[in-house]
């Protein structure tokens, strides 16, 4: 099992910056892209693997749950959209949630998801759970 660190949720229009010295948020003048893909689930990172601003594991909470900036949930890791420029974005449940992989979510949670990169490149693309898993895995041994 693996916690997420809710770093963005749907009520902030600009993107959120942690200061790892102070444990502190705060916003951006930055708008933020998922906020303006209608995407209404938390983002946040992977507690144990680095923090922003510095390397860390990013991940998409697909949840309704009402979250707080700093929240630290369990989860289980399904899946991961797979960026050409190696900043992953791992897909991550609840972890009381039947589903283990990608391919299981819901439609409408998976539509979320697509609209967040509408325009997937080369070598780019949304992968289940043993991807997510072998990203997880090389992170650790890069660091």
């Amino acid at each position: 099992m693996y916690y997420i660190v809710v770093e963005q949720t749907k009520e902030y229009e600009k993107r959120i910056s942690y200061d790892p010295k102070t444990n502190a948020f705060s916003e951006t003048e930055y708008d933020c892209i998922f906020h303006h893909r209608g995407f209404t689930h938390p983002y946040g990172w992977l507690k144990g693997f680095g923090t922003p601003p510095g390397e860390h594991l990013d991940v998409f909470l697909l949840s309704q749950k009402k979250c707080s900036l700093g929240d630290e949930l369990p989860i289980k890791i399904v899946g991961v959209f797979k960026r050409s420029d190696g900043d992953h974005k791992l897909i991550g449940i609840l972890s009381e949630r039947e589903e283990e992989n990608f391919s299981q979510l819901p439609e409408q949670e998976k539509d979320d998801l697509y609209r967040l990169y509408p325009c997937v490149s080369s070598g780019e693309g949304w992968f289940g759970a043993k991807t997510a898993k072998d990203i997880i895995e090389d992170f650790v041994k890069r660091y």
